[in-house]
């Protein structure tokens, strides 16, 4: 039987190869793969009120519709003061991304509220590989 030494040293040998290759994997990850992650990612940078996180996914010079047709900004959809953003609870689905070099276009819904009346929003993201990574240069949501 193993002693506890023995365990402890495989853990520690073993345990940086595998977070590398979690990172290698990410890294390799197909960019509808990675489009369809910076949604998630930017959904839970909303829902958390994580400004820093979300700079990074949305692009400065972001622009998108509101519902009433009104154009917004990065500032305008924003989470303010550390509180969780309009798509608290939010969850994609029915996503389908479109890659065409450097620039992608996701399509999907988010659905909001309870099991029994969910709340579906169409979305249609545009976004752009740049030096720091993919970003998130455009949006639209219609309500269904």
């Amino acid at each position: 039987m193993p002693s506890i030494r023995a365990c402890l040293a495989i853990v520690v040998f073993t345990l940086p190869s595998s977070v590398a290759l979690s990172a290698q994997t990410i890294a390799r990850a197909n960019p509808e793969d990675q489009i369809a992650q910076l949604e998630r990612d930017w959904l839970a940078a909303d829902a958390k009120g994580d400004t820093a996180a979300f700079d990074r996914i949305v692009a400065d010079d972001f622009i998108g519709s509101a519902f009433n047709g009104s154009i917004l900004t990065k500032q305008d959809i924003m989470p303010q003061g550390g509180s969780p953003g309009g798509l608290t609870g939010a969850t994609p689905s029915d996503t389908r991304v479109r890659v065409f070099g450097n620039t992608a276009v996701l399509i999907g819904f988010l659905n909001q509220g309870d099991v029994a009346t969910p709340t579906r929003t169409r979305i249609t993201l545009v976004c752009q590989k740049r030096a720091q990574g993919w970003q998130i240069v455009a949006g639209e949501m219609a309500k269904m």
